[in-house]
């Protein structure tokens, strides 16, 4: 706000790095090498902070049984090590796309998001009444299908017509689809374990 109102710069003006300018301006050279520093100083940490929390996600599911063992794996330091190397890895693929590809694509996993939000609030409505709720809504089962219907529409809509070429579509089906993926294979990797384990067993006693 206070760059906007020390400036006379139209909307247009502000691109990206203009802000460096805008202080520049303000109170000269160092006002924006010191601008600049910290625009990436905080950069840096929301990268840090945001690859750690998906990192310790990926272990925590991989402790649930929900993906595979190779992301519970741990450092001498206590950091899961193979979480952060996927998490770099999808963050390099992803630095070819410009911002506005990346909104999309931001906008489009938060939509399935809700989606599956949605859909595990009537599947806990009809299949798990007797799980313990601090809140229950006070309408019958069939009505909550019903209660999501205009939300879902909206959001497919909204999905579909702000959405501008396929780079989203697929990079957010690929995601959507990944987590049964990865469940499957979490499940064939279980059973050949289990399998080599008797295996095992059964040659120690002959």
């Amino acid at each position: 706000m206070i760059a906007v109102g020390a400036t006379d710069y139209s909307q247009s003006e502000w691109v990206d790095g203009h802000l460096g300018q805008v202080a520049v301006d303000i109170g000269g050279e160092w006002l924006g090498a010191w601008t600049i520093f910290a625009a990436g100083i905080s950069n840096l940490a929301l990268y840090e902070a945001e690859m750690s929390a998906d990192s310790f996600m990926l272990m925590g599911m991989a402790e649930r049984g929900h993906l595979p063992k190779l992301f519970k794996t741990r450092s001498k330091y206590g950091t899961p090590t193979n979480g952060i190397i996927l998490g770099t890895l999808v963050i390099i693929i992803f630095a070819c796309a410009d911002f506005g590809q990346l909104l999309e694509l931001l906008n489009a996993n938060y939509a399935i998001a809700l989606l599956l939000e949605y859909a595990a609030f009537v599947k806990l409505r009809f299949y798990r009444k007797d799980l313990q709720r601090p809140y229950r809504i006070p309408i019958p089962d069939w009505a909550s299908a019903i209660l999501i219907m205009p939300p879902c529409l909206g959001i497919k809509l909204g999905v579909v017509s702000r959405t501008r070429g396929w780079f989203t579509y697929e990079n957010a089906s690929v995601q959507a689809e990944s987590p049964a993926t990865a469940n499957q294979l979490n499940s064939e990797w279980e059973y050949r374990s289990s399998t080599l384990d008797i295996i095992q067993e059964e040659n120690k006693i002959t």
